[in-house]
């Protein structure tokens, strides 16, 4: 996928711990509106889409960082579908807790072991809504794709909204097959080997 000019600006590097707080700012601005005014909505966000995996699976985290090297997008990436599993249960309380809808929301991650045999690592990607269109994310998912290839991950999947159409369009368009659509989420797959 070509790049627009301006993305020379950035540099994709690997996530640091210094870019949590950061990578949590980008998880709810780019997250519904409603994070806003519900702060148990906002704290399953955080959990679901950033703080499990900035903590348990930084190593497969990447970063869009601006010329003061602060992050304006990211990828994070659980590598393992059975690893992320096993770590992301003992969670699920919490989970439950925050919101009933959440936990089913989660259950929607068991469907993904239907293909987890093929597509074993799962990501997120987000950018802040300013620097859109500048090629960060296409950056952001050659570098993921690389280090996920380089580790031995044999393909990768995602969820995302189905009424989504530029996210929707991104995933088809960087070469992602959708593997299975709902009301409400396609999932994409992309085979690494």
């Amino acid at each position: 996928m070509a790049t627009n000019s301006g993305a020379e600006r950035f540099t994709i590097r690997p996530y640091l711990p210094k870019d949590r707080e950061r990578l949590r700012e980008i998880c709810l601005a780019t997250a519904t509106p409603r994070v806003y005014e519900d702060p148990k909505l906002a704290e399953w966000i955080l959990l679901m889409y950033n703080d499990y995996y900035t903590a348990s699976e930084s190593g497969h985290c990447f970063v869009a960082a601006a010329e003061n090297d602060e992050a304006v997008g990211y990828v994070i990436s659980a590598p393992s579908f059975r690893r992320y599993r096993l770590k992301f249960l003992p969670l699920l309380p919490r989970v439950a807790k925050l919101s009933k809808s959440a936990a089913k929301h989660w259950m929607f991650r068991l469907c993904e072991k239907t293909f987890a045999k093929e597509y074993p690592a799962h990501l997120h990607i987000d950018i802040f809504p300013a620097y859109h269109r500048l090629g960060l994310g296409s950056r952001l998912m050659d570098a993921l794709m690389a280090h996920l290839k380089d580790i031995g991950v044999r393909g990768v999947m995602l969820g995302c909204g189905a009424k989504n159409t530029g996210g929707n369009a991104f995933y088809e368009a960087y070469g992602f097959t959708c593997l299975s659509r709902t009301a409400d989420t396609v999932l994409w797959g992309m085979k690494l080997k």
